[in-house]
């Protein structure tokens, strides 16, 4: 499996009915999806959140799940106790939390969690502090193969800070664009994906799609959806167009000269073939826009 093939990724809570449903197809194109025992519940409700959760493995046990699942603890401790859980072998894998430098070594050392992908998020103030940053990139080097992307809990960065996201602009327009830019920098250049984060405001799918524009632009490539209606909207963006997908061709094309144009624009294989690779990637898993190529759209 690769981050790529996660697309918009359904946060729900465990103890939301739809949790079990979504697993089995309930949204149309849904592709992954997280069952949260973390900030999506109370305190008071950890112990009915993990007998919820243990009734949805038992399920996954005599039914496969649809989509790919994964599933979000609340400490170290709670999920040594999910890892003994009849089904937890039908998971995905586990979102950790509020993973640092502090609390990498407690999560990455929970008896049983080897054969499990993972998915450790950052959401304290490393995320402003690129040498932090740097360090717990150091410390998730070993396990690179294991983690399949590092998720930005956004709303838990703004929060450090008593800030909530705006309903007007994108995430990238303000200090979590700092964040966001930070860990992929640091994570996306030592070849781990990253995942953007939530867009809040479900109601507004015009300023999802400037936002989802954004993360690709960015490189991230999977992204945090908390309503059904955000699927098809993210899914859609990440459909290359025509001209992209020839582009990327002719820069895969081992016979291409080193530097030549097309679109208008320059390419060059020796910089451009990882861009043109996910290009491909993202067509074969999601399909290509309609459109037809222009007579600008050519190489020469």
């Amino acid at each position: 499996m690769r981050a790529i093939e996660l697309g918009a990724t359904l946060y729900t809570p465990v103890l939301n009915p739809a949790a079990l449903e979504n697993a089995y197809g309930a949204c149309p194109d849904l592709r992954s999806m997280v069952i949260c025992l973390e900030d999506a519940i109370r305190e008071d409700e950890t112990t009915r959140a993990e007998q919820a959760l243990k009734i949805v493995l038992q399920r996954f046990t005599g039914l496969t799940p649809a989509v790919h699942v994964f599933v979000r603890p609340r400490t170290p401790q709670m999920l040594g106790r999910i890892l003994a859980m009849p089904g937890v072998e039908r998971l995905a894998g586990f979102v950790l939390p509020k993973v640092s430098t502090e609390t990498a070594h407690s999560w990455l050392n929970v008896p049983g969690l080897g054969g499990h992908r993972l998915m450790p998020s950052i959401e304290g103030e490393e995320a402003f502090d690129i040498a932090a940053l740097a360090r717990l990139r150091d410390l998730l080097l070993p396990w690179r193969d294991q983690v399949l992307a590092v998720r930005i809990g956004g709303n838990d960065i703004l929060g450090l800070i008593g800030v909530r996201r705006s309903r007007y602009r994108t995430a990238y327009d303000g200090l979590l664009g700092v964040a966001i830019r930070n860990i992929a920098a640091t994570f996306s250049s030592q070849g781990f994906s990253v995942s953007a984060p939530v867009f809040e405001h479900y109601g507004d799918h015009a300023l999802l799609t400037e936002e989802v524009e954004q993360d690709i632009e960015h490189g991230l490539l999977t992204k945090t959806a908390v309503h059904p209606s955000q699927i098809p909207v993210i899914q859609r963006l990440y459909k290359p167009t025509p001209a992209e997908i020839m582009e990327a061709r002719a820069i895969l094309d081992a016979a291409s000269p080193a530097v030549f144009g097309a679109n208008g624009s320059m390419c060059e294989p020796a910089t451009h073939s990882r861009w043109a690779e996910n290009i491909a990637q993202r067509a074969q898993i999601y399909g290509i826009t309609e459109g037809l190529l222009t007579a600008d759209s050519r190489v020469a």
